[in-house]
């Protein structure tokens, strides 16, 4: 799975892969190792069930993706990768304000810097749960932001405009809705609520609908991977507008621009270091 935006927020003990899960004001830890041919689910400050709900959501273990491999092998610029990236499912986030808290920081920066500052944003306003004899990092709460102000975030390393975003993200999420709400509702209308955000441009918005709210219609057309993809492959030139790239994902992949931009990324990745993507 693709984690290195987000690998700040993991824990590793041996085989088991650690995780905070849950609503920002109630989290509880998860964690999964292999077991054979399965998983093993453990759960700290939950039930088993929750714990096992947990995963299925951390992974999208239910979306149908056959659904989405019927459309790639109709398309020609993906057609190949549902053999090669067999599996690949889309990377959830803990719930959204952690999604948009991961999406602004990153903002205009490389996932390296990004994961800089967000360390730095842990070290200072997050806590570490324990569970299982291993200390698992948690990001800084609402209360904690809001607390903090933009001028201890700035201190940080963070620009004016991402610290005022962060402490009106916190205030937001007091009231926020949930993610089944904001996968309920039209994607432009879900698009727009977030996008009334001090500091969320449509990025931003999509990027925490597809991760935090696990959407899989969301095709982030303006995001510079998947237009320099899509140039790549002959599909749209990357001087296009973005409506031309959200048409193309419309049509080839109705109901599934989340995973078509999931796999052109990872195809693109696979290819730019020199291995095999169909």
């Amino acid at each position: 799975m693709e984690y290195s935006s987000r690998s700040i927020v993991f824990a590793r003990d041996g085989d088991r892969l650690l995780r905070a899960w849950g609503p920002p004001t109630r989290p509880f830890v998860v964690a999964v190792e292999p077991a054979g041919h399965r998983w093993g689910v453990e759960g700290w400050g939950c039930t088993v069930a929750a714990a096992r709900a947990a995963v299925r959501e951390m992974f999208s273990l239910d979306d149908p993706i056959e659904e989405f491999y019927r459309q790639t092998r109709a398309e020609p610029v993906l057609r190949g990768t549902e053999r090669s990236f067999r599996g690949l499912r889309l990377p959830r986030d803990a719930n959204v304000y952690e999604a948009l808290l991961h999406s602004v920081v990153g903002q205009q920066l490389s996932v390296a810097a990004a994961n800089s500052l967000k360390r730095r944003l842990i070290e200072r306003f997050g806590r570490v749960l324990v569970a299982g004899g291993a200390e698992v990092p948690l990001v800084p709460s609402p209360a904690s932001l809001q607390r903090a102000g933009p001028g201890s975030l700035r201190s940080l390393g963070l620009s004016r405009a991402k610290s005022a975003a962060l402490v009106g993200l916190a205030a937001w999420a007091e009231h926020a809705p949930s993610a089944a709400r904001l996968r309920a509702r039209p994607l432009e209308t879900a698009r727009e609520e977030l996008e009334a955000l001090n500091g969320v441009g449509r990025w931003t918005a999509e990027n925490a609908l597809l991760r935090g709210a696990g959407r899989r219609d969301v095709f982030v057309a303006g995001d510079l991977g998947i237009r320099v993809a899509l140039d790549r492959y002959g599909v749209v030139r990357r001087s296009a507008p973005e409506a031309a790239a959200r048409e193309w994902a419309e049509y080839r992949y109705p109901g599934w621009g989340s995973y078509a931009t999931l796999y052109l990324w990872r195809r693109l990745v696979t290819e730019t270091r020199g291995g095999p993507a169909g």
